[in-house]
């Protein structure tokens, strides 16, 4: 309406006029050099230079998985499993050429945003360049995208959601309703909901209270975002912004509330944030194409099938897993190397011991329900404290265990 487009102009005139001044904005600077000189990267956890070959990654791998492997750390077991996770994540990444090409152009953002280098977006069309259906994941976390949680919206990667690959992309999966008042404003929507006919569909917003200025400048507000069927332009207007660090990555700042962003603040939250490019807030946001969701599966999830196909939960030897059909496929397609020999395979079953029993006078291996893995846990607790954690971590495995497992 003439109403919105006149309010939306006037409020982000002013915040210009102002020089884009937020209210006490000076007092939440944060101590950049000291978190940037001890951030963590791939690379590093991997103990490797940027640029490294898929040879070096492997062997990289292999020599850490044997050095940190938790039945080698008795008295530090905590630690070293932590360090294993760290460990199979970056291979994860690494070892696959299309998420490593993801992951340079994340660290080449990341360094431009450093430096203040700002790229010429003035070329950039959101409306014309963000895919029709997509999921949001923020710059510096290839791992997590903003997902459905309840009637709130959090930042998860698989192992926060515990979920399957297919039920985690479903609640992935997003949209934008664009709005014909001011260019580039839209609202954000769950794809689900705008193909099932709801009026529109189920949108974000962000009720913050008070009024967008205070004495002449934008306040800072806070508020965490949350699904309403209902929309109000004043807590649902969104105005998509190209990002100046990364291209094909996005910004969405409140229409009626200049300088506050949509931001992931570790370790799982979304909200409207009144703060720009400040250590703890991550406003940048890769629009992933959903068709693209496949590219995101983990080496796990690409032998969960066949393994469970061909032995139903019992053994399957490692000849009979490499000449299937999908994985051979899935290692050409995704990984652009040969299915891995039986040592590479005995490798990444020797890291990810959680999820798989391995057998290596056989060559065979199977899959650990979620069941298995708890008990195994609840073997490997040094304590009663130790164990008690495990407990309260866990979800609906713990009803499947028997009951002399507990004990």
């Amino acid at each position: 309406s003439v109403m919105v487009k006149e309010a939306v102009v006037n409020l982000r005139e002013a915040f210009v006029a102002q020089g884009g001044r937020i209210a006490g904005q000076s007092d939440r600077k944060k101590d950049k050099e000291k978190d940037e000189a001890n951030e963590e990267t791939f690379y590093s956890i991997l103990e490797l230079k940027r640029g490294a070959v898929d040879d070096a990654i492997k062997k990289s791998y292999r020599k850490l998985v044997l050095l940190w492997h938790p039945d080698k750390h008795p008295k530090d077991r905590e630690q070293a499993e932590e360090k294993i996770r760290k460990i199979n994540s970056a291979y994860e990444t690494l070892g696959n050429p299309v998420k490593r090409d993801g992951y340079i152009q994340m660290l080449d953002a990341i360094e431009r945003k450093k430096k203040n280098q700002k790229l010429d977006t003035s070329l950039i069309q959101p409306r014309m360049s963000i895919p029709k259906e997509f999921m949001l994941c923020p710059l510096g976390h290839p791992d997590k995208f903003v997902r459905v949680v309840g009637d709130g919206l959090k930042v998860q990667s698989r192992d926060d959601a515990r979920a399957s690959f297919n039920d985690f992309f479903s609640k992935a999966k997003f949209t934008l309703w664009w709005l014909p008042e001011v260019n580039n404003m839209c609202r954000l929507r769950t794809a689900e909901s705008a193909s099932s006919g709801q009026e529109g569909g189920m949108f974000l917003n962000f009720p913050i209270g008070g009024a967008p200025t205070v004495g002449g400048e934008i306040s800072i507000k806070d508020t965490e975002c949350i699904l309403r069927v209902n929309e109000d332009p004043r807590y649902s207007n969104l105005i998509a912004v190209a990002s100046p660090y990364s291209p094909g990555a996005f910004r969405f700042e409140g229409a009626f509330w200049p300088g506050h962003y949509l931001s992931f603040r570790a370790p799982g939250k979304l909200c409207m944030a009144g703060l720009v490019d400040e250590v703890e807030d991550i406003t940048d946001f890769y629009l992933v194409d959903y068709s693209a969701a496949y590219k995101t599966m983990t080496v796990d999830e690409a032998l969960a099938g066949p393994v469970t196909q061909q032995g139903n939960g019992d053994w399957v030897k490692l000849s009979d897993l490499r000449a299937d059909l999908s994985i051979r496929n899935y290692f050409q397609s995704m990984l652009k190397t040969p299915v891995w020999s039986n040592r590479e395979f005995e490798d990444f079953f020797d890291g990810h011991y959680e999820q798989w029993d391995y057998d290596k006078k056989r060559a065979s291996v199977r899959p650990r329900s979620l069941a298995q893995q708890l008990e195994e846990k609840l073997k490997r607790a040094t304590s009663r404290e130790a164990a008690a954690k495990v407990v309260l971590a866990c979800g609906e495995e713990l009803g499947s265990m028997p009951i002399s497992a507990v004990q």
